[in-house]
């Protein structure tokens, strides 16, 4: 009968042992892998969130310490209303924004330059679970866009957030920099033109 451990017993070190350290070509996925490998999947990890009337700076805090480049905008009943990324408060919309309303760049909240949900790039799920990360990766570089939500819907078509795709994220899981040039995103009415001629 084996005996049962309720404690996990100390061993001793002595100083200046090595570490183990794998290799991390190993580690690195391929492009033809599912694309689930490089969603960050909400039903497992807690997405960031702020709040529309939190200024751009304290949003840009958040990012740094939580180590992300985007959060969730969210509103009543914590419904998520937009996305704002780093991008965004460190490129040229506050400029604009200051230029246009005469507001200064501390007294800038999310909801004057967050990207409404309606305008953010989206994929269904379903769609997602068939495809390969090169698929999600040539997606995001022709939109060129950094970031895209992936959605599920119910039987009544009611639709959840249940994921997102991240360049960052992916590119780190690839082992290369897939940075893309978002400030020359077209518009999302731009995207779905262009989609409709192909």
């Amino acid at each position: 009968m084996e005996r049962e451990i309720t404690t996990i017993p100390l061993v001793k070190m002595v100083s200046g042992i090595p570490c183990d350290a794998s290799d991390r070509q190993s580690l690195l996925l391929k492009e033809d892998e599912p694309a689930l490998a490089v969603m960050t999947d909400f039903s497992r990890i807690i997405p960031i969130t702020i709040e529309p009337i939190m200024t751009i700076d304290y949003a840009l805090h958040k990012m740094m310490k939580q180590g992300v480049r985007m959060l969730l905008v969210t509103g009543e009943h914590d419904y998520v209303i937009g996305i704002i990324t780093s991008y965004d408060i460190q490129g040229e919309k506050p400029v604009k924004y200051s230029e246009e309303t005469g507001l200064n760049h501390n007294s800038i909240k999310v909801a004057m330059i967050m990207t409404p949900l309606s305008e953010v790039a989206a994929f269904d799920l379903n769609f997602v679970k068939q495809s390969l990360v090169r698929h999600v990766v040539n997606t995001l570089c022709r939109l060129h866009r950094p970031h895209a939500l992936v959605v599920t819907s119910d039987k009544t078509g009611a639709q959840r957030i249940r994921g997102m795709f991240s360049t960052s994220h992916i590119g780190r899981c690839l082992g290369r920099d897939l940075s893309i040039d978002v400030h020359a995103a077209p518009s999302l009415a731009e995207i779905q033109r262009e989609l409709a001629r192909q």
